[in-house]
């Protein structure tokens, strides 16, 4: 598993814009024409609760935040979420607790404390074990997103978008952050 934590932070550092943790409060922008991807509702019999990290993290150093976790879904699934913070140092001044949590409706992460930065910090997020294909997710009509003050969804850059049908994965790499917000996938 080490391993692919490190796979995941070179290929992010390689590739290289709210609110505080808040999850399963966020309903959907209105006005908009897209939607973010809703992960499947846990099991019942699931006995995970939400998946989250902290880190005291000095900002003039930097620091890489790690969060690997799963659940098990109503059709007894096993849904996986990887994601790896790249915070360079420069990125903000003296020392936060950063935390990062994987919000349990919508396929993204939240982030805290609200704050921008010096240096955008770069994401990479992976969920798997997605049914992909019966919700009409495609390379061409996914992106990855953060919802701005006016309900609008805004594009993150990044260093790509991977659809996996086949494996149900949906990953976007080298996710740009410049500020902490609540950020997702959405089509």
């Amino acid at each position: 598993m080490k391993k692919l934590y490190l796979f995941i932070a070179a290929l992010s550092v390689f590739y290289f814009g709210c609110s505080d943790v808040s999850t399963n409060n966020v309903n959907q922008p209105v006005n908009s024409d897209k939607q973010f991807i809703q992960l499947p509702a846990k099991s019942g019999l699931s006995t995970e609760s939400v998946l989250s990290v902290s880190d005291n993290v000095n900002g003039a150093w930097g620091d890489i935040l790690f969060l690997n976790g799963s659940y098990t879904d109503v059709n007894g699934n096993k849904i996986y979420t990887i994601a790896t913070l790249i915070v360079p140092g420069g990125a903000f001044n003296g020392r936060k607790t950063l935390t990062m949590s994987c919000d349990d409706v919508y396929a993204g992460l939240d982030f805290a404390p609200s704050m921008t930065f010096n240096k955008p910090l770069y994401l990479t997020l992976s969920f798997t074990g997605l049914d992909l294909k019966s919700m009409g997710i495609t390379n061409s009509n996914v992106g990855f997103y953060y919802v701005d003050s006016n309900g609008k969804y805004v594009s993150i850059p990044n260093a790509g978008i991977i659809v996996s049908v086949r494996t149900g994965t949906l990953t976007v790499i080298g996710a740009k952050i410049d500020h902490f917000s609540r950020y997702a996938f959405a089509h």
